[in-house]
């Protein structure tokens, strides 16, 4: 796992200089450790959007037993509101993958001699992001905490770089790469919330309709796949802190944007927050029964 890290992140992403002025060397570093978080959290949320439709699914199935085949109608109609909790992750998913290619464009501005492409670039990546922000907002997943966290963003004192393009991106869009961040740490916060509820649905109606009953029932048919499946929701994982991690990490991250704007650059701890958000992205599929 560490070797695949180390590809991800790559050696730009290990460290960022303590307390001084922010440099070249030190956007490309964010850079590269903004992208490897963004296209982390796209596959989480995936898997994520993955466990909520099997969730949905048990829980159609325990609601089904003993209905009229129109009362079944009914109820599959009823849990057609799942495709909307999809439709709002595919909305962070979108938000994420803007937000690594903002920081591709932003390791590309601080490369470019002749800013002029790369500067055009990273505006018209910028205003999408801002959208996809805008789309998620009055989302029904968040807390009035997590809500409270993104509207009460405050005001970053940009310091110059040493690079005429980076310092005017860092003056025209200081405060909105925060408020952005702080949406996705919000966003994961609450997602850990729902895939811990539909993580012990799965488990507790899984349990029910594939142990228990047929157990009791005396109605196993394969002795040996009952067993198997026994083995399988006693011992799968169920836990979710990874999503914690992630907003974590989103956390770290804005802290080091923060940083890197103000001129005031020392985020040692960064690679640990996504080495957990990477490890989670690489082991997510193994959390589902």
């Amino acid at each position: 796992m560490a070797s695949r890290v180390a590809v991800l992140i790559g050696a730009g992403a290990l460290s960022l200089s303590a307390a001084c002025a922010s440099t070249i060397p030190h956007a490309k570093k964010l850079a590269s450790a903004g992208a490897a978080y963004g296209r982390a959290t796209d596959k989480l949320i995936g898997v994520a959007e993955e466990t909520s439709l099997d969730a949905d699914s048990a829980r159609l199935l325990s609601e089904a037993q003993g209905l009229s085949r129109e009362d079944r109608r009914a109820l599959l109609e009823k849990h057609a509101a799942a495709a909307d909790l999809v439709g709002e992750l595919e909305k962070l998913r979108k938000h994420s993958r803007l937000l690594t290619r903002y920081f591709e464009a932003l390791g590309a501005l601080a490369d470019d001699t002749v800013d002029t492409e790369a500067a055009n670039q990273i505006n018209g990546i910028a205003g999408s992001l801002n959208s996809a922000g805008q789309a998620l907002s009055g989302s029904k997943l968040l807390s009035p905490a997590e809500t409270d966290l993104i509207s009460k963003a405050g005001r970053l004192t940009v310091r110059a770089v040493r690079s005429a393009a980076l310092s005017r991106e860092l003056a025209a869009r200081a405060d909105t790469i925060d408020r952005e961040l702080r949406i996705q740490q919000a966003f994961l916060a609450a997602l850990r919330r729902k895939v811990q509820a539909d993580l012990a649905s799965i488990a507790s109606l899984g349990r029910e309709r594939d142990i228990t009953r047929p157990f009791l029932e005396g109605s196993i048919a394969d002795q040996r796949a009952w067993i198997e499946l026994r083995r399988s929701y006693v011992l799968a994982p169920r836990s979710v802190e990874a999503l914690s991690d992630a907003s974590e990490a989103a956390s770290k991250l804005r802290s080091a944007w923060a940083a890197f704007v103000e001129g005031r650059v020392d985020e040692s701890a960064l690679l640990s927050d996504l080495e957990a958000v990477i490890s989670f992205a690489e082991s997510a599929k193994a959390v589902l029964p």
